[in-house]
């Protein structure tokens, strides 16, 4: 084998190695990322009177550590946020609906006829923010206690997420009562969801005083 011809089998087979090598670190870099983004796995349980108060950076005041972490997701949403909530008159977190409201996330917010203008209901404060909330006058509840996070974002780093569970969005219900919420970024369990809120937001009509 002349030195040319050894020259040219040797930079062949490095260049071929540098790019199996390239192309390892990449596909595992993206492995990586698609089991980062399904890690969203969490229940959260309010049992009255068993945690303590601590300070968070989601409230102003002390709050519990179940609290904490539903304000922590709900201050995920980087482009959309559906809700559906039978009862709705926390103060905390609308402050933080609010707030993604301001940086432009899109919200959709759907609500039990009856309970939207309860004592104590924060929905007038959305609609106040141009924030679309819709209801229905029928005999059924609206009873769903859930959220579902940028379902709408065509970005693929984003990482799609249902809240749902027991829990209405109230003080009695966050202070005072045993209830659950359940986060997920299990994909098919997000599309089911999705696909129920798409269902109602069509059934439903905006709010007309």
């Amino acid at each position: 084998m002349s030195l040319k011809t050894y020259s040219q089998t040797l930079f062949m087979v490095l260049s071929f190695a540098f790019f199996a090598h390239a192309t390892y670190k990449y596909l595992v870099k993206k492995k990586k990322e698609e089991t980062e983004k399904e890690d969203i796995n969490e229940v959260i349980m309010f049992s009255y009177g068993a945690e303590e108060l601590r300070t968070s950076p989601h409230s102003r005041c002390k709050i519990s550590k179940s609290m904490d972490r539903i304000l922590h997701y709900l201050s995920k949403p980087k482009y959309s946020l559906d809700i559906c909530m039978y009862v709705w008159s926390n103060q905390d977190i609308t402050n933080i609906i609010m707030k993604l409201h301001f940086r432009g996330v899109k919200i959709r917010v759907i609500v039990d006829a009856d309970m939207a203008f309860a004592p104590g209901s924060n929905i007038r404060k959305l609609e106040k923010k141009n924030i679309p909330v819709r209801w229905m006058k029928s005999t059924n509840l609206m009873h769903h206690k859930f959220c579902v996070i940028d379902t709408l974002s065509e970005d693929p780093n984003t990482t799609p997420f249902v809240m749902s569970g027991s829990l209405n969005w109230t003080n009695q219900a966050l202070w005072g009562n045993y209830e659950d919420c359940l986060v997920t970024s299990q994909k098919k369990l997000v599309e089911q969801f999705q696909m129920e809120f798409e269902r109602l937001w069509i059934l439903f009509k905006p709010i007309v005083d």
